[in-house]
């Protein structure tokens, strides 16, 4: 798979498909409010992280990703974080602007990807696939910037709880670390209170790596899936520090 490279960050501009030029007023990056700030240069990826055009994992027949348009995506993205189930588990009941203004300052940077998921033709998720190292939840365990992690919305209710998401994304999981022949770990940080989420990570082989406070007003619950030859325990912090 060949995944474009993007020019520097520190331009903050946006780029059009088959060139590198600048062509855009600077994207504000602010908007991204868990990217961190204090990562040096040196750490960034020259590449996004892999949207799989083909995904494995005998996926392929039902699922699709690919990445968000903020032109033709927010709105709907919207309207699925404003349902109760996805406002309490988000807290990202964003208007349509936000959400276009979210993206575009993502697919600026090689930090995040915001995807939609289909299911049978349909548009049913959404998803970030992101850089772990690049975002606050990097400071909670000793992250490399190869990391991969992801977050997921099911947007159509229907499709919750019935065994279809669950084998999507492990083979998902799969297919962005077979992408990146560098990434040793992936991760995954649902709140601290979903156990039904928690009881199917650890069901599909994730390492449950308890409870740690990722900002002063969320804590989590830390799965990871390392890989070859990385160790779970090697990149967890002592409790004592």
């Amino acid at each position: 798979m060949t995944v474009p490279t993007l020019p520097p960050e520190s331009s903050c501009r946006t780029v059009t498909e088959n060139t590198t030029e600048s062509v855009e007023p600077a994207v504000d990056l602010s908007v991204l409010h868990r990217l961190r700030t204090d990562v040096p240069e040196s750490d960034f990826l020259p590449a996004p992280p892999p949207v799989p055009a083909e995904l494995g994992y005998g996926l392929d027949e039902n699922f699709a990703v690919r990445a968000a348009d903020p032109a033709a995506d927010a709105e709907m993205v919207s309207a699925w974080m404003k349902t109760p189930e996805l406002e309490a588990a988000w807290e990202q009941p964003w208007e349509p602007e936000r959400w276009a203004a979210d993206w575009r300052a993502k697919l600026a940077t090689t930090y995040s990807v915001p995807v939609i998921v289909s299911y049978q033709g349909k548009d049913v998720g959404y998803m970030e696939i992101y850089r772990p190292h690049r975002d606050e939840i990097g400071k909670v365990y000793r992250s490399q910037p190869h990391d991969l992690g992801w977050h997921v919305a099911i947007g159509d209710a229907s499709l919750t709880s019935n065994g279809i998401f669950g084998p999507f994304l492990l083979g998902l999981t799969q297919a962005v670390i077979d992408a990146d022949p560098e990434c040793t770990l992936a991760i995954v940080e649902p709140d601290a209170g979903n156990e039904r989420v928690h009881h199917g990570l650890r069901a599909f082989g994730a390492v449950d790596a308890g409870e740690w406070q990722q900002r002063a007003d969320r804590r989590v619950r830390l799965f990871l899936w390392p890989v070859r030859g990385e160790r779970a325990e090697d990149r967890l912090f002592d409790r004592r520090d």
